[in-house]
């Protein structure tokens, strides 16, 4: 059985999984970034997401074996302002 999560450590996973879009990290590196985002979160530590965490993020990430839908891909371009 999963353990209840905290709200600040819900919104970290979401952060995290919203940032992963598909992608997935192993377990322990998941839920050691999890921690990472939430101590950010509940300190106000600005951005949650530095780039050099993105960068690790990226560097483990696994692909999905299915590409994203085009429609995702081009809603996350339009809000990131592309």
């Amino acid at each position: 059985m999963t353990p209840l999560m905290s709200p600040s450590e819900f919104a970290a996973d979401a952060l995290v999984r919203a940032y992963l879009h598909g992608r997935t990290l192993p377990k322990i590196l998941h839920g050691a970034v999890v921690w990472v985002a939430e101590t950010r979160l509940r300190s106000g530590k600005r951005p949650v997401l530095d780039a050099t965490l993105c960068a690790d993020i990226d560097s483990q990430a696994i692909a999905p074996r299915h590409p994203a839908p085009l429609f995702a891909a081009t809603v996350i371009a339009v809000a990131e302002g592309a």
